[in-house]
């Protein structure tokens, strides 16, 4: 087994201040084998609260998801958009 687990990590809108100077897209970590997507975040120092969807390939992962060497990870913030009528008729706002 190796010692190590080396990702490729890509940050979107607000969380590619994030990456190491000199990177455009992504960057690629190397970590102890055993650690997870939560040290990833916390190696590329972004505030937990700010990686709010996290995939793997095309699969939603955890923070506590093991990595696995080659692994392709996207980091994304928080979303927001779209209008929920509920919340328009609460307020009183027109439709």
């Amino acid at each position: 087994m190796a010692d190590t687990v080396t990702v490729s990590v890509k940050l979107f809108a607000t969380l590619k201040k994030y990456l190491p100077p000199g990177s455009a897209e992504g960057t690629s970590v190397t970590l102890p084998a055993g650690s997870t997507v939560s040290d990833v975040i916390d190696v590329l120092k972004i505030p937990h609260e700010q990686a709010t969807m996290l995939v793997a390939g095309d699969t939603y992962v955890e923070k506590t998801t093991p990595l696995t060497d080659g692994l392709q990870l996207s980091i994304f913030p928080p979303l927001a958009g779209g209008g929920d009528a509920s919340l328009t008729s609460l307020t009183g706002a027109a439709s």
